[in-house]
């Protein structure tokens, strides 16, 4: 649940899109009356739409399995349904997540959170049949081995009921990939695995519940609770209500001073609520005992129907445990790969890999790029305390030092600096004198400790150097990271790149000038940018009507005459932020629409080239024109899919990685 920036027609423009290309047009038919009209009952929906009350259960069905609407009932009301925009938004992620999880954890893993994408949520002993299904009589009737599934709930006519498209992020819904399917793109193999880790095969149930509770401790995967189905407004007004029966017995408040009081308890009881979802099961995965002790008392039990149906014994409350993928998470993960991306063009590929151990190391104890419900800062106390650094968010060389054993860390060093770390001596280049190199080369596998220490050190001044702070000295030879700052910084940049790549260097000498100086009137502009008025005029205001820049107009007199007042110009990060989100939400509509057209030319092509038949047999079935008009469709496909990924990095960067910035 991070900050959510002001919601805008576009954006539910390109949810439905979104919508649609996943999960079909049944959903996104529904979803759509959603978006237009706002929080809705059941019988408003079918009102405002033109489907039948069965449809529109099928869809809604399909909605709040996987998190797309929020909805909210009591004993008193009717059901109400809005939507999640941030999960709406998610969708275009899905195919991401399993990658990022797959760089951490494995294959394995990156196999777990591909078909809890799918599923939305389910219950760890129904993801434990799916992968082995009990030795049970089947009936065509029942579900087809799936609970909570998307999808194929009882088939009839050998098409799903709900409408689904046939593939969900590359995995058909409601079939869970177990080995060489390699739902969601996952098919490269981890570096350090077996064969049968490399394909993403599940051995067995101990496996499985290792993944799981390995996730589930990282904060990848977390608990279903109630309160996740309920939207903004109907968390909040849960947790005011438990505040006012903690504070007030349950009557209003009265007073300022009471007000205040059930504010900030209202805010602790969001966070509360929210960090219970966070809680790891202790047995699950055996991993509170020596040895797994817990799966060799496991083990020990009677079995039934074979090697796949396991005793529930000590596992029974943690098998019926409801689980989901942590949305906040995939946050944290995307503005890791953000800023090792950015250290390496600026600082070097070396210094990038260190840079990504030191921000994967304090990924475990960072659940969510920041807090939407912290408690508001002491404005105006002089005498406030000094809150210290948490260790387990403090970076010490030592450690990573430790594990940079596998890389070449002398590279990209100043080689003075390499010289006093080794003692080794400088001689000049016989190709270019001027510069000096080491007498010997030295080899980074046989640095003592004491010399890798310092070599990494050296490392993370230079990313305390950098303009961006990558990383701040925090005393006692430890280091941290300010991400709030960072991100800031970051999003200054993006606009600084926008507005060069519209209006040149001028534009964005002006937005700097205006950010250092704050409101300036004409006059004051030309000095601050040492340019004449007419030049600085038209930039102005075409910076102004794109939304970068704010006017404002102040009569000096009762009178309101352009003579007679001051025109003032100034910029405001937030707005701009908003803008140009607002604007990368537009081109990523445009992509969609640019998809959907490209594969409507080219639909009885895929039609044919998607059959069983024809899969692996293109030489053979088709043509020579249509596979030719196929490898373009390909290449057209990845174009337009590889630069909608850029515009949701910029998306990242602008809404989710900090919340909403004060105006100046």
């Amino acid at each position: 649940m991070s900050y959510t920036q002001r919601e805008t027609p576009i954006l539910a423009q390109l949810c439905t899109f979104l919508v649609e290309d996943v999960y079909g047009e049944l959903a996104a038919r529904v979803f759509s009356v959603l978006a237009r009209f706002g929080r809705q009952r059941l019988v408003d929906i079918l009102r405002l739409s033109y489907l039948n009350r069965r449809q529109i259960g099928a869809g809604l069905v399909i909605l709040v399995q996987q998190h797309l609407v929020a909805r909210s009932s009591t004993d008193t009301s009717p059901t109400f349904y809005a939507i999640d925009w941030q999960h709406s938004y998610a969708l275009v992620r899905c195919g991401r997540i399993a990658k990022l999880v797959e760089e951490r954890f494995g294959s394995q893993a990156a196999n777990v959170v591909s078909n809890l994408l799918t599923l939305g949520h389910t219950r760890i002993s129904d993801l434990k049949d799916a992968y082995f299904p009990p030795d049970t009589d089947s009936d065509a009737d029942l579900d087809d081995g799936i609970v909570n599934g998307v999808g194929t709930k009882r088939m009839r006519n050998g098409e799903p009921v709900n409408g689904v498209n046939g593939k969900v992020n590359g995995t058909a819904p409601g079939t869970l990939v177990n080995g060489d399917g390699h739902s969601n793109g996952v098919d490269s193999a981890h570096s350090n695995g077996t064969a049968k880790e490399h394909d993403g095969s599940i051995d067995s149930v101990k496996d499985l519940y290792k993944i799981v509770h390995k996730l589930m401790k990282e904060g990848w995967v977390i608990k279903l609770d109630e309160a996740q189905y309920l939207s903004a407004g109907d968390y909040h007004e849960l947790a005011r209500q438990l505040a006012i029966a903690e504070k007030c017995g349950g009557g209003e408040p009265t007073g300022t001073k009471q007000n205040a009081e059930i504010e900030e308890a209202t805010l602790r009881h969001k966070r509360r609520i929210r960090d219970a979802w966070l809680e790891v099961p202790q047995t699950l995965g055996g991993e509170h005992k020596t040895n797994g002790s817990a799966y060799e008392h496991a083990n020990k039990r009677v079995k039934i129907n074979g090697d796949n149906d396991w005793s529930r014994g000590a596992f029974q409350d943690e098998e019926e445990l409801v689980i989901r993928i942590n949305p906040e998470k995939i946050a944290v993960a995307m503005r890791t790969e953000q800023l090792v991306n950015l250290v390496e063009q600026r600082l070097g590929p070396i210094t990038a890999r260190i840079y990504r151990i030191m921000l994967r190391s304090l990924e475990t104890h960072i659940p969510r790029c920041f807090d939407e419900w912290a408690d508001p800062s002491p404005a105006g106390k002089e005498n406030s305390p000094i809150v210290e650094d948490d260790p387990q968010l403090c970076i010490y060389p030592e450690h990573i030092a430790n594990l940079t054993t596998h890389l070449d860390i002398c590279e990209g060093l100043d080689p003075q600096g390499i010289c006093q770390i080794t003692g080794r001596s400088l001689v000049k280049d016989k190709e270019n004198p001027a510069d000096k190199v080491l007498s010997q080369p030295v080899d980074p596998s046989k640095l003592s400790y004491h010399e890798r220490k310092m070599v990494v050190e050296k490392h993370i001044e230079l990313l305390t150097h950098d303009p961006f702070h990558f990383a701040t000295w925090s005393g006692r030879g430890t280091f941290r990271i300010d991400f709030e700052e960072i991100a800031k910084a970051l999003i200054q940049h993006e606009l600084e790149n926008t507005v060069e790549a519209r209006k040149g260097p001028t534009g964005v000498k002006l937005i700097r000038a205006l950010r250092k100086k704050g409101k300036l009137d004409e006059r004051q502009t030309c000095n601050a940018m040492m340019m004449s008025a007419n030049d600085i005029r038209d930039m102005v205001n075409d910076l102004t009507v794109q939304g970068f820049v704010q006017t404002q107009e102040i009569p000096k007199v009762d009178r309101r005459e352009a003579k007679h007042s001051l025109h003032l110009v100034w910029y405001d990060c937030q707005r701009a932020r908003e803008k140009l989100l607002h604007d990368t939400y537009k081109g990523m509509v445009r992509i969609m629409q640019r998809l959907a057209f490209e594969r409507e030319r080219v639909q009885s092509l895929l039609a044919k080239a998607e059959r069983s038949d024809v899969v692996g047999n293109e030489d053979k079935y088709l043509t020579a024109d249509e596979l030719d008009m196929l490898k373009k469709w390909k290449e057209v496909q990845e174009k337009l899919l590889l630069q909608l990924f850029r515009e949701d990095d910029l998306v990242a960067t602008l809404r989710d990685f900090v919340g909403p910035m004060v105006s100046v």
